[in-house]
Order: structure tokens, then sequence, then C-alpha cells
């Protein structure tokens, strides 16, 4: 490892993960509000949308997969960050430390509109199927949220985005955010993990606090669009998880490279379930989240864009 890599790590490192500091009590890393889970499946992300309307069951689950939310496009290397090879981070916690300190360099943003881009896979009998859509998620009250789907000859389809408004476009926590509530999150990961895990006790859910965290943590920094220092404090609580592993240089579904981190948890059938987000340490943007189970990937949801927008939403022939 180089020593500008070992000195960004050391800069990175919150002062509770010195060696000289007390391990983490296993007791406070808690989790994410999902539903009961009785066995790993195939599920797409956590962090979803509300139904779009006029969806059939194939699209909607594709879609409702689809809140891919970043503060910029995954394929884009934030300002002011040097993107010239460098060893890739050793562990998972490297990693996400790494992708923190790029995070924090990020610039400041905001719009009328939420604009993502993701394309999503769902394991089925007869493979695996893959949709894109790219949505249009109002910020201001009275903006109609909106989303255009991608079909197999390329051309976009324009779908009404149903129940949509500003006050609840985005998904975190088990429950529809604002983007102003989202934009309002601590940037200090204690007090985040402190806020995340008020909405765990308030929403009853089954899943172990530490699963509730990572699926949060793993919304944040994926497709939520919050500010650069929140998104550097959902990383640095990530690092602080137990069970976190590095699988190294991966592939994504769509042929990006990245360093993938692992959060593996066991189903009521004692069947085990691998939760997978991808990390660019380049440009620290996540560029995927992947369901994995048995060596084989079941689910995925890959960020190809996100963006602010002050645009109005285009007709669906102007979509590119």
């Amino acid at each position: 490892m180089s020593r500008d890599t070992m000195r960004t790590l050391a800069e990175a490192r919150p002062g509770r993960l010195a060696p000289s500091a007390p391990p983490a009590d296993p007791a406070m890393i808690m989790s994410y509000p999902r539903e009961a889970v009785r066995a790993p499946r195939p599920t797409l992300s956590p962090t979803r949308r509300l139904v779009l309307a006029g969806a059939g069951l194939a699209t909607v689950a594709a879609v409702t997969a689809a809140v891919a939310l970043q503060q910029t496009a995954p394929t884009t290397p934030k300002q002011g960050i040097s993107t010239a090879a460098a060893p890739d981070p050793e562990t998972a916690a490297d990693l996400l430390l790494v992708a923190a300190t790029r995070s924090d360099a990020g610039p400041a943003g905001g719009g009328r509109y939420w604009v993502v881009r993701a394309e999503h896979g769902e394991q089925r009998d007869t493979g695996l199927p893959r949709a894109t859509d790219e949505q249009w998620l109002a910020t201001r009250p009275g903006d109609p949220s909106v989303a255009y789907l991608r079909g197999p000859s390329g051309g976009w389809t324009l779908r009404p985005l149903q129940g949509h408004t500003a006050e609840n476009n985005f998904l975190l926590g088990g429950r529809p955010r604002s983007a102003a509530e989202l934009a309002a999150l601590p940037s200090r990961p204690e007090e985040l993990k402190a806020k995340l895990l008020q909405w765990y006790a308030e929403s009853g859910a089954t899943e172990s606090r530490d699963g509730f965290l990572f699926f949060s943590g793993a919304a944040i920094v994926l497709d939520l669009p919050v500010p650069a220092p929140v998104r550097a404090a959902a990383y640095r609580l990530l690092a602080e998880l137990p069970g976190i592993a590095s699988l190294g240089r991966v592939t994504d579904a769509l042929g990006r490279s990245g360093i993938a981190v692992a959060y593996t948890r066991r189903g009521d059938g004692g069947a085990e379930g691998q939760q997978r987000l991808i990390v660019d340490p380049a440009t620290g943007n996540a560029l995927a989240q992947e369901s994995w189970t048995a060596g084989a990937r079941l689910s995925y949801t890959a960020v190809v864009k996100a963006q602010w927008s002050d645009a109005t939403p285009p007709n669906a022939a102007d979509v590119h």
C-alpha cells in the first residue's frame, strides 16, 4: 500500500477505530427495517419506490427497486479528487473509509428533481430478465414525479408515478421521506446511527439491527439524494458494522469494475443470503447493490446515472 493511500486511510478513520479505542459494543450496532424474512430470496434493494401506475408485475418488481439515488453519477469522478491508479484497499473498512473521504470532497447539490437511471435484474426460471428505468423525482411541492421505462427496442415509455409527491418520493428506514428530511440527516456517523436506530425502534421491523443499518447505509450511499457529508457518514457507519467482508475486485452486472463488500445473513430456513455493495474506490461512488445465494447473482440494481436537475421532465421521445 502506498504512503499516500495509508495517509488517506489514517485521516479518514474515526477515532473509535484507532487501536487505542475500546472495541465497539456489538449490542449497539443495529439494522434495517424490512418485511419479515423467512429465508434469503431474490430481493431487489430495500430502498425502492412506490409502484408505477400501469406497470405489469414484472415491471413493477423492477421499478419498485428503482430509486437509484446518489449525489453524482457513479461513472463521474468527484470534483477535485485524483483518480490516478492506486493499490486497492485491502479490507472492507479500508475501502469504506476511502470512499468516505472521496464523498466528503463531493460538491453541494440541489434542484427541482432528483433524476436517476438504473438497470435492474431479478432471477427467474427463464434467467435474469433486465429492465431499465429513469425516474424524475420531485423535491418541491406541486411538481409531478414521472418515470420512463426503456423497452427491448431501446425506446422509452412515459409512466406517471402514482401517489408520489415531494413529501414521500424517497424511502429510507422503512418509510417514505422527503428530500428535505434526507438533507437534514446528521453528518457525523455516531449521530446518523442514532437517528437510524430511532427509526428502527419506531418501525417494529423484524430484521436484525445489523441488517437494518447495512440496508439503510447502503441505500444512502447508493441512491439517496443526501449531502456529501451525510454520504460520507454513512460510509463510516458501514465501516464500523461487524461482519462486513471485502470480496476484492468484482464486475457488476453492467460490466463495471469495483470492489465489493458483503453482508451475509441467515434466513429462518437456515440458508445464507449475501448482500453486496459494489464501490468504485477511485471516486467513492457506489455502483450497484446485488443479492447473491449459493454463488449466483439473484437480483441487482445498478446505477447508471444520478443527478440533480432544474429542468422540466422531458417527453419520452426526448429521453436519451
